[in-house]
């Protein structure tokens, strides 16, 4: 059960004599020549991977721009690509919790060239996970020496149902970059001698990795304790010079503040998660990760030393997940991404473990794992059509699929938007392209100004309506709000503290980018603004509107 004749130990294996000199660089294992074992070659996998994840395309080509797309695009084309990653002042306009500036490279590049298509995105994706599960493989197939487990990994990464959310949902990319970077490393790692492994290509991949997402972190401590176990001093050194030149320039750009999502430190919120939110959590989970959790309960089963030798690794990735309780308070929001890395180092570690068993070895043909293939491929197609239905009927896809798909034809119009739309930046963004400008605002008042015909209108499921619907329905009404605070942005902290009449409630439009915060007070970390960025003050009480004179916001950096 614990290994076969065909099973060559390698310097991950820690369970003989021969494991040991393995590890002390004392001896490298040769590939071997059995078609079944002998580790595919990177382009092979990367192509099987291109095949495999292409075969989600159309199920997934219906997507649009969602969520933080239309801001991380403008910001990208607001600036020249260097700033985003030593300009304090510029990457603010992004985030003011994590320095992850190498997506807006990608944003940038995808923007100039193919406008805003959302296919260009779709494929960047696509090739990008693609490339983490050759990736992957590869790793896997170093380590084992079995061209049969790294193709399980393939399958078994590939049939995490979060994928059609990881894929479509593109301001994740920098988890998919992240894992790039990360497996790239080990793979350069691997595949040296461990004594003699030289620093500097790995030190530089870890650091790429870190600034495309932090939750990598914990990747450069693993890999330095790892070559300081084979005596490699300079390997460990430079991992923790990456580590030390990712801290210096997050600290450089976003100052010490930890603060992510609202919370105030690294896992403040985790001890207020509620046991009910840890339940559905789980069962989450365990519902959308099932074929991967079932294969390290394999692995515990056939390898259990092993395994358990090796879970460690895999958990320590579940770590920058728990920093943030959004995570799992939001799992449906969030989870996919932040336990991306996660979900992949389980699927390495558990077949791993697998491949040394003589089950293994006995079951791992082409033919049962083409019949995996075809169950996950119908467990895609079931999850996409289901995710389908519920996102059509979002009032922000419904609009963001209009304007995409009639840029050409509003040329110098007027989009009145719900408050509950948050693409408006995509505006700016067409002005950015040097296209004939379009103007998205929430403000009724302004919208029924513009001329017959130039002028169209969304309700709040996204529904197109008449001129007359929007006028029954925004009668101007003349208030006198307390404005305690004027929106500004105050060393890191959004702010604003407004009083309005009984029965009426408001807050803040941001005009330039068609953003609405219907809250009368706040205070908290967010993006700094952009220059001269605009607001409008805004209440009703139902058909009643009043907005404000629009003013330049208050920005203070001391």
């Amino acid at each position: 059960m614990y290994g076969t004749r065909r099973w060559q130990p390698t310097s991950f294996d820690t369970t003989s004599q021969a494991d040991n000199n393995n590890m002390t660089g004392n001896h490298r294992p040769e590939t071997s020549t059995d078609d079944n074992t002998a580790p595919a070659p990177f382009p092979l996998f990367l192509l099987a991977s291109l095949l495999l994840y292409a075969l989600l395309y159309p199920l997934l080509s219906w997507t649009v721009f969602s969520e933080d797309d239309s801001h991380l695009m403008r910001v990208a084309m607001d600036y020249a690509g260097w700033q985003h990653f030593f300009v304090p002042e510029i990457y603010r306009e992004l985030s003011a919790a994590n320095y992850t500036p190498i997506p807006l490279v990608v944003y940038k590049t995808l923007v100039s060239w193919f406008g805003m298509s959302t296919d260009a995105f779709l494929v960047f994706m696509i090739v990008a996970m693609s490339l983490v599960s050759a990736l992957a493989a590869t790793l896997t197939g170093q380590i084992t020496r079995s061209r049969m487990a790294a193709w399980a990994v393939i399958l078994l990464i590939f049939s995490s149902m979060s994928m059609h959310t990881l894929i479509t949902r593109f301001y994740t990319m920098h988890y998919l970059i992240g894992g790039i970077f990360a497996l790239a490393a080990l793979v350069v790692i691997f595949r040296r001698n461990p004594t003699t492994c030289s620093p500097w290509l790995p030190a530089v991949l870890l650091l790429l990795a870190l600034i495309s997402k932090e939750v990598y972190l914990v990747l450069p401590p693993l890999v330095g304790l790892y070559a300081l176990y084979h005596r490699n001093v300079r390997l460990a050194i430079g991992a923790g010079v990456a580590l030390a030149l990712y801290l210096v320039l997050r600290t450089w750009m976003l100052g010490m503040s930890v603060d992510i999502g609202g919370e105030s430190s690294y896992f403040a919120g985790f001890w207020g998660i509620s046991g009910a939110a840890w339940a559905s959590f789980i069962g989450w989970y365990l519902q959308t990760r099932m074929f991967i959790l079932a294969a390290v309960v394999l692995a515990l089963f056939l390898n259990t030393r092993r395994t358990l030798m090796l879970l460690p690794l895999a958990l320590v990735f579940a770590a920058p997940g728990l920093a943030v309780s959004h995570g799992i308070v939001e799992h449906t929001l969030h989870g996919d991404r932040i336990f991306f890395a996660f979900d992949c180092a389980l699927a390495i570690v558990a077949v791993i473990a697998i491949a040394q068993s003589a089950y293994f070895q006995r079951f791992a043909k082409p033919l049962p794992m083409l019949g995996l293939l075809a169950l996950f491929l119908m467990v895609h197609v079931f999850n996409n059509a289901s995710y389908r239905t519920q996102t059509e009927q979002m009032a922000d896809f419904r609009i963001t699929r209009f304007l995409l798909d009639n840029l050409a034809d509003l040329e110098g119009a007027t989009l009145f938007v719900p408050m509950n739309f948050i693409q408006g930046d995509l505006m700016r963004v067409h002005d950015a392209l040097g296209q004939p400008p379009i103007f998205i605002t929430q403000n009724c008042i302004a919208a029924l100004g513009a001329a017959e015909g130039e002028l169209t209108m969304f309700n709040g499921n996204g529904e197109l309506i008449t001129r007359e619907d929007l006028t029954a329905n925004c009668i101007p009404a003349s208030i006198d709000p307390v404005v305690d605070i004027a929106p500004r942005y105050n060393n890191g902290l959004l702010q604003w503290q407004l009083q309005f009449p009984d029965g009426f409630n408001g807050g803040v439009l941001f005009v330039d980018r068609a953003f609405a915060v219907p809250i009368p007070a706040f205070s908290q970390q967010l993006v700094k603004p952009a220059p001269g960025e605009r607001y409008q003050l805004f209440a009703n009480n139902g058909v009643n509107w009043w907005f404000s004179e629009v003013a330049p916001m208050e920005i203070i950096t001391d």
